[in-house]
């Protein structure tokens, strides 16, 4: 039977210790006790078994075992950059592109995107989906989420950051190809995914001056977080049957 995973960041080979959520979880929902082996995990690359040396109140001891790290992906990575919608809707995505193992989410404020009030938390509560999520499903790395921005800017940070990325974005125009039938192999791949209301004349013209392709994955209207979920599905599909 598989450990129970808790998030640990910094993690190193000394004794270690947990509290807040990830101590109370331990404590008080799977009572677990001194001598019980767990696994650690930073979100960064490194892996450990632990054994719960002391608990403490509010806090927990562990001693690292068996640690593991990582090295992070440089290539094959799947960036998703979609319009920012409200509250839960986009909190699912969050979950679900990090379960999808998805390396990098660029929220982006599109001209018909929903207007939402400044949130100074919203990264800090993203992180916690983030994590939450990747606890569940065994992830190593989380995925970098960045803060809402417009569409220009999303477009120079990923060009610079990824210079060999694949641009896409997801179209119902009669130009768009086939999602399913591009061959990306272990290239980087960053997926726009526009508002419900669709993109401007301004910003089809932009995404066409950054020569974003348009593609195509179903005949119908998706809202913007079942979309976003949809291509990291396939394209992280596409790039894990691929060989390294």
């Amino acid at each position: 039977m598989s450990l129970h995973r808790f998030y640990c960041n910094p993690l190193t080979e000394s004794p270690v210790e947990l509290a807040g959520t990830e101590a109370h979880h331990l404590i008080s929902v799977l009572r677990l006790k001194a001598g019980d082996k767990v696994e650690l995990f930073d979100g960064a690359g490194t892996v450990a078994v632990a054994a719960i040396r002391e608990i403490v109140k509010r806090q927990v001891i562990l001693q690292t075992e068996q640690i593991q790290r990582y090295p992070p992906r440089t290539s094959g990575r799947i960036i998703i950059a979609p319009g920012i919608s409200k509250g839960e809707r986009f909190d699912w995505l969050i979950e679900k592109c990090t379960e999808l193992r998805t390396s990098h989410i660029c929220p982006v404020i599109f001209e018909r995107s929903v207007k939402q009030a400044a949130n100074p938390k919203v990264i800090e509560r993203w992180t916690k989906i983030a994590i939450s999520a990747a606890k569940q499903s065994r992830r190593t790395f989380l995925p970098r989420i960045d803060p809402p921005a417009p569409l220009e800017d999303v477009l120079e940070t990923l060009r610079k950051e990824y210079p060999d990325c694949r641009l896409i974005a997801g179209s119902l125009s009669t130009e768009a190809v086939p999602l399913t039938g591009q061959l990306f192999g272990q290239n980087d791949v960053a997926a726009f995914i526009g508002p419900e209301g669709g993109f401007t004349e301004a910003e089809q013209a932009l995404l066409k001056d950054c020569s974003v392709q348009l593609v195509r994955l179903t005949d119908t209207v998706l809202r913007t977080e079942t979309a976003a979920i949809a291509f990291a599905s396939v394209l992280c599909a596409l790039r894990d049957i691929v060989p390294k």
